[in-house]
């Protein structure tokens, strides 16, 4: 029995493969197959692959560009809210005031300037940022998503977009490069929209991590590209910045360790990976994964759970803190003489 879901589906797999989408080499090592466990959008299932050039994870086979739509239904941009969705903006920027501190302290010694957020959502980050007396932009990539507080958003294919290059003093991607097809290409562009010491910040996910690598906790097939550290450096290299930070830890989004110990009883004692994995990812109803035993309460998953949380929580912390966390965010600069 594989724990972890590296054997071949049976059933039929749609998709294409592509090369890295980092370095562009065609020398994938299979790691695993998995699915739209989160949102289901579909029942394909995808491979996981390591570069063997620069040691990034990517999907192939993978949705096609016209496909990848499909899988961000509107609940997709509403499931921080939680069930209801569509709170007022107070209640948006409330819950996420810890996250948006985080993201700041990125950007802490810098003079206010011209500030370019990527996949800007629903704008929480250009709100935060305009109230300490940046100058403000955004670009969402689906204009399904809404803009509550009427920010400058523009809205379509950031690759596409006419833009003056050498005019931006700080580029930010938050959780963006893993979705999109062309992350090198992104990279290569913002790069040469900043201005001669300006910074880019990108948060990604990180494969050499135990969540990515063994527990498949990539928002699948959303997350297109799964970075590490040294794809990240050779990234910057080259697309002309100069990496002058790298750090994994959860200030920012979560990539908890709990899970794996419920996840892996559920298999010994007779769950099928995807069963237990769809489980695990679905985010309505928690207590699914945490408290019940197929439907039903169970008071020995309850216990595992307990003890999953207890014994898990010192291990992230120090993954986190040697660089083997699961959410990875980097800062490159533009050298001011190119």
């Amino acid at each position: 029995m594989s724990l972890q879901g590296n054997e071949t589906p049976k059933v039929s797999v749609t998709g294409v493969e592509v090369a890295c989408p980092i370095c562009d080499t065609d020398q994938p090592r299979p790691l695993f197959w998995t699915k739209d466990y989160v949102f289901r959008c579909s029942d394909d299932n995808f491979r996981v692959n390591r570069c063997a050039s620069c040691g990034c994870g990517y999907l192939s086979p993978r949705p096609s560009r016209e496909a990848i739509a499909s899988y961000y239904p509107p609940a997709f941009y509403w499931a921080w809210e939680g069930e209801n969705g569509d709170p007022d903006w107070s209640t948006i920027i409330q819950r996420r005031q810890g996250q948006l501190l985080e993201k700041a302290k990125w950007l802490e010694g810098l003079s206010p300037g011209r500030l370019l957020d990527i996949g800007a959502q629903k704008g929480e980050f250009l709100w935060y940022m305009q109230q300490k007396g940046w100058e403000v932009e955004g670009i969402e990539l689906d204009n399904q998503v809404p803009n509550p507080a009427g920010l400058p958003i523009t809205y379509g294919d950031f690759l596409e977009m006419d833009l003056q290059e050498g005019s931006y003093d700080v580029i930010t991607f938050w959780a963006v490069l893993e979705h999109v097809y062309d992350p090198a290409v992104f990279v290569k562009k913002a790069a040469k929209l900043l201005k001669p010491g300006g910074k880019l910040v990108a948060l990604v996910t990180n494969l050499n991590s135990i969540q990515s690598r063994f527990y498949q906790a990539d928002d699948y097939p959303r997350h297109l590209t799964i970075f590490t550290k040294g794809s990240v450096s050779r990234l910057c290299e080259s697309t002309g910045l100069r990496l002058d930070r790298v750090h994994t830890g959860q200030e920012i989004f979560g990539g908890s360790l709990t899970g794996g110990l419920v996840y892996f009883a559920k298999r010994i004692f007779g769950y099928s990976q995807p069963d237990a994995m769809t489980e695990w990812r679905q985010f309505r109803d928690p207590d699914l994964f945490w408290c019940r035993w197929r439907g039903k309460d169970s008071a020995l998953i309850k216990l595992i759970s307990r003890i999953d949380r207890v014994i898990n929580r010192p291990i992230e912390i120090v993954l986190d803190r040697t660089g083997f966390g699961q959410i990875l965010t980097f800062s490159a600069e533009r050298p001011k003489h190119d």
